[in-house]
Formats: structure tokens, C-alpha cells, sequence
């Protein structure tokens, strides 16, 4: 199988990259592939806990929050690294904003991602 990496830059909140590249994710993995998501800049933001957005219906887009979205790909083998850099940057707890599973790196984990991946998606 194909290893997939994805390269996350959006917030959760700006655009719908964060849904386009979890639905991609979700695909890859029920075919069997190996997926890894990178988040950089205010893609950083996606997996933290707790957030809520109040004008969001039950259905839609936001008919979970998209930590919990990913938190699902996490559980099924997914990798999801946010950059240090990032994190810091937007003033992220990651030992208290993000969920277990999530890790934090720099961009040299990102370019392990570019090396070693079969494709590379950029959001």
C-alpha cells in the first residue's frame, strides 16, 4: 500500500481545507494506506480540544468539531504531527490544548514526511 502524507496549513475555522483533507485521510486509510498529516501555520489549530463554534448546526460541516474528526483517524493509525514552531506561535498548550496521539515536531519531521511518503497533498 501507498504511504499518503498531507500538509495541513488552514484553520479550522478560515476555509474547508481542514474537511478536504481528513475526507482524503479517511479514504486513504479504508483502502489500507498509511497516512500522515503535518499542520503547519493555523493548520496547528485544527486538532485543539474543546473548541466550539456556536452558529454550527448538527449537520454539516461542523457536525463534529475537527479535532474530533481527526481524533477518529488518529485512533485508526493515522499520524498527525503539529509544527513546534506553530504551536508556540498561536500560544498552544499542546499538553493540555491537544488530544492524546498528537504529536508536536519541527519541520524536519516534515521533510521525513516529503522524503519518505509515495505523495505528498498540500491544503
Amino acid at each position: 500500500m501507498a504511504h499518503l502524507g498531507f500538509l495541513l496549513t488552514g484553520g479550522p475555522f478560515d476555509s474547508e481545507r481542514w474537511r478536504t483533507a481528513y475526507e482524503l485521510g479517511r479514504a486513504a486509510l479504508d483502502k489500507g494506506h498509511e497516512v500522515t498529516f503535518f499542520h503547519y501555520l493555523d493548520g496547528a489549530l485544527v486538532p485543539v480540544e474543546d473548541q466550539t463554534f456556536p452558529d454550527c448546526s448538527d449537520t454539516g460541516l461542523y457536525d463534529e468539531m475537527p479535532t474530533e474528526k481527526f481524533q477518529k483517524l488518529v485512533a485508526e493509525g493515522a499520524e498527525l504531527i503539529c509544527c513546534g514552531l506553530c504551536v508556540d506561535a498561536r500560544g498552544i498548550d499542546a499538553s493540555d490544548d491537544y488530544p492524546e496521539g498528537v504529536e508536536v515536531g519541527l519541520l524536519p519531521d516534515l521533510a521525513d514526511i516529503i522524503g519518505e511518503a509515495d505523495r505528498v497533498i498540500s491544503l
